[in-house]
């Protein structure tokens, strides 16, 4: 059996052909010219060159995402095609899991915990980890990580929370741009190189699932960052970014709005001595397209617990959802730093902050009798069990 696999999650692309003589992988052409360009030109030419033709070819596999949303498209279109036009069964291979699974081929049994890093553009990496035994394959190796998308500084964070003794190994195009984001974070970690090629990886993966080969119908690219569209259709409706407070004009901005808020106001000193630890400290701000701090959360990050211990509106931007807005990217990206529970405390006649907190899915489980001043007022302490 043949099989031909495609991968086009990346600007150069990829690919091979799995036989009993083992797999012949391939960079698909030039980074300058667009995969619509490329193919099927130059899938064919590889496969004359290999000395097959099309009727040769049993079944065709296609690296499915995360990667390029253009180049998924195109990728998926074109075995689509291929295996239509061939009557031959078609199957799907995650990108990460073909990275895995090319570095675990090639290991030569190696034991690690291994992180695979795709450079995802803008900055971020798509990412995922795993608990690899000597003489594992991906299919026995045991997931840390399941796949996600962010900045190289949480990946990395991430990674060094793994679990195990195991030495740890890093590879993929993401490890090789941030090196240095790797490094500081997991210094013992190795990064593996060159990366594996991902339509080799997933060939020899697609091999040991043909039982899992069908229509080429079947196919679905997986995403793990959301489109483009999306997003700016969400921008477009809600003109307000959530930033990571850093600046000292936006404290002042902060410590301003605060001082407006509650009776006892920390003050913009206050504020720098938290920015001061950021290892604990989480200060997050809504802010205007016309630089506008309209509201703030503050908090600290204490293990895998958040600890919101402040939150306020500008009274001119009340009533918007904002407050709502700001707690569920506040959480989101709490989730993403792997942390497990959030808590707070409300003023116990404070119905509408309660609703709010309520509706994000807290709940109260204790009192603090006395705890507020000015008037004197009992606390609710609220919990958001299994944020992630």
């Amino acid at each position: 059996m043949r099989i031909l696999a495609l991968e086009t999650v990346t600007r150069a692309g990829s690919l091979a052909v799995y036989s009993s003589d083992g797999p012949g992988p391939a960079v698909l052409g030039d980074e300058g010219r667009t995969h619509g360009v490329r193919l099927p030109g130059e899938l064919l030419d590889f496969v004359r060159a290999a000395g097959l033709t099309l009727p040769d070819i049993d079944a065709f596999a296609v690296v499915t995402g995360p990667g390029s949303f253009t180049g998924l498209r195109i990728g998926l279109a074109t075995i689509q095609g291929l295996a239509l036009a061939g009557g031959r069964p078609a199957i799907g291979i995650p990108t990460l899991e073909a990275m895995a699974g090319g570095w675990i081929d090639a290991s030569a049994g190696e034991a690690a915990r291994l992180g695979v890093w795709l450079d995802a553009a803008r900055g971020d990496v798509f990412y995922a980890a795993y608990d690899v035994d000597a003489g594992a394959t991906l299919e026995t190796a045991r997931i840390l990580l399941d796949p996600q998308v962010g900045k190289p500084q949480v990946a990395a964070a991430a990674l060094a929370t793994l679990p195990g003794r195991k030495p740890m190994v890093v590879t993929g195009s993401g490890a090789d741009r941030f090196t240095r984001e790797l490094m500081a974070a997991v210094p013992e970690a190795r990064i593996a190189t060159p990366a594996p090629n991902l339509a080799a990886g997933a060939a020899r993966l697609a091999w040991r699932r043909m039982a899992c080969a069908g229509s080429p119908h079947a196919l679905r690219p997986l995403y793990v960052r959301r489109p483009d569209a999306e997003l700016a259709r969400e921008r477009a409706a809600a003109p307000f970014a959530v930033i990571h407070v850093t600046s000292a004009a936006d404290v002042a901005a902060v410590a301003d709005l605060q001082a407006r808020t509650f009776a006892e106001a920390w003050g913009a000193e206050s504020f720098s001595g938290e920015l001061a630890n950021p290892d604990v400290a989480r200060l997050y701000a809504l802010k205007s397209h016309d630089g506008r701090i309209v509201a703030y959360c503050s908090g600290w990050q204490i293990v895998d617990e958040l600890h919101i211990n402040s939150l306020a509106v500008d009274p001119a931007f009340r009533r918007q959802g904002l407050a709502r807005q700001l707690l569920r990217e506040v959480m989101r990206q709490s989730a993403a730093e792997h942390v497990a529970a959030a808590t707070l405390e409300v003023r116990q006649s404070n119905e509408a902050g309660r609703a709010l907190y309520e509706s994000l899915g807290f709940v109260v489980e204790g009192v603090r009798p006395g705890y507020y001043q000015n008037p004197r007022e009992d606390a609710l302490v609220l919990w958001r069990r299994g944020l992630t």
